[in-house]
């Protein structure tokens, strides 16, 4: 959709329930790495919730310069075999329903294991998505060293008592859009 001056508007919606803070029981506030205040981000954030049998294991918000920098310190490796991965299977599909690297559904993720993930801006919600816990795994198992290293730094550093070989990590997924500034 296009404004009067030509831009293209993306579509908002008021954040949904189930990408608020669980502990917090509201829309996250501040960015879980530099807890900055998330709403005053004009080029938004991003939030991240991984379930399991319907409960929350994690549920973290990056505004974009700390994921852009989070991107930054995985490794060359790591996001050429990210990007090939995405390029190769991303599905241009929106919301909690459908992963965006395959064709199952959250029904069919194994242990209804998966992530939702909402890139937000203010307290609007502009595109969502679901991963799978399989396609997690593989996305896991193509990351370097270094980068799995600079992953648990981010998890002791922000959610002491995590498991070591929990796998997903805070790099970017497959949703993509890259929010207007009003």
């Amino acid at each position: 959709m296009e404004n009067e001056e030509g831009e293209i508007e993306i579509p908002r919606e008021p954040i949904p329930e189930v990408l608020y803070s669980f502990y917090e029981e509201r829309p996250f506030r501040i960015c879980t790495r530099c807890g900055e205040s998330l709403p005053e981000f004009d080029e938004g954030y991003r939030v991240s919730k991984l379930f399991k049998k319907g409960e929350v294991l994690m549920e973290y918000a990056l505004c974009f310069p700390c994921l852009e920098a989070m991107m930054d310190e995985t490794s060359e490796e790591s996001k050429k075999r990210l990007n090939k991965f995405q390029a190769e299977r991303f599905r241009n599909v929106s919301g909690f329903n459908d992963c965006n690297l395959c064709e199952r559904t959250r029904d069919q993720a194994r242990g209804d294991e998966y992530s939702l993930v909402g890139i937000c801006q203010a307290n609007d919600m502009l595109d969502s998505g679901m991963i799978c816990i399989e396609c997690m795994e593989e996305m896991a198992e193509l990351v370097s060293e270094e980068t799995r290293r600079n992953w648990d730094k981010f998890k002791e550093e922000n959610f002491p008592g995590v498991p070591a070989d929990f796998a997903p990590s805070p790099v970017p997924g497959p949703v993509h859009r890259t929010p207007v500034t009003t």
